[in-house]
């Protein structure tokens, strides 16, 4: 956790408007302030909480500080648009796989809890973005207040690039449909193709590493998409057996 001194100090040089004055916590520049802490705090360890001194921003009737929580991008967004928790409150969580271009994550869900969890679905769920590190989509019983009371933030939907990740995502399996080997180089090269297509920039395609550096298989197949790094990671592939789509 930053400590106030350091907090503060990244504050002021965050802020545009610098100086002595205090800065009113509903302006435009004290959200463009909390964006900033929380997307560099956004690498710290799970469930950071960040406390802002009231020397940078003056909250009314507050004395010692107000806390806040680091959520996905801060907006409502996830950092793993591909995975989605359901959290029962007695019988734990199960995570599964998901698409933002197709699915929502309350019905997804609401569908699978009686497989889950052996029950019907409460009446109420709400979908949050945790303050894990990867900012996960977590479904809870409950309301909105569900996401406050587990430092979360409602979940707002997919961003544009999640929306063209899913469509890649989509166009990377009908490439491959029925295959059971394609080459890391094969496999690369359609990725490229692809992300151009979707116009997904920056991101590129990497053979997943242990310590031990090992040379890539006969067969590749996608092991994790790392959406704050843009890196889709290649895995090998046992040869005869359908690929695996995260």
């Amino acid at each position: 956790m930053l400590s106030d001194e350091a907090l503060d100090r990244m504050l002021r040089d965050s802020d545009p408007d610098p100086g002595e004055r205090a800065t009113d916590p509903d302006s435009p520049v004290a959200t463009r302030i909390l964006a900033r802490v929380r997307q560099r705090t956004r690498q710290r360890r799970r469930r950071v909480l960040v406390m802002v001194p009231t020397v940078a921003l003056v909250v009314t009737g507050a004395t010692a500080g107000t806390y806040a929580w680091v959520a996905g991008d801060g907006r409502g967004h996830t950092l793993d648009s591909t995975g989605l928790s359901c959290v029962s409150s007695d019988n734990g969580d199960a995570v599964l796989s998901f698409d933002p271009g197709t699915d929502d994550p309350v019905a997804t869900c609401r569908e699978r809890w009686p497989e889950l969890f052996g029950r019907t679905a409460p009446a109420a769920l709400t979908a949050c973005v945790d303050s894990s590190r990867q900012g996960s989509i977590t479904v809870y019983t409950g309301g909105r207040d569900q996401c406050r009371s587990h430092r979360s933030d409602p979940y707002l939907g997919p961003t544009e690039e999640q929306l063209r990740l899913s469509h890649f995502r989509a166009d990377l399996r009908k490439q491959f449909a029925d295959r059971t080997c394609v080459s890391h180089p094969d496999f690369r090269k359609v990725i490229g193709r692809l992300l151009d297509r979707h116009g997904l920039t920056g991101w590129s395609a990497r053979h997943f590493q242990t310590a031990d550096r090992e040379p890539e298989g006969a067969c590749a197949d996608v092991s994790h998409y790392d959406e704050t790094e843009r890196i889709i990671w290649l895995g090998d592939h046992k040869a005869g057996t359908p690929l695996s789509w995260p």
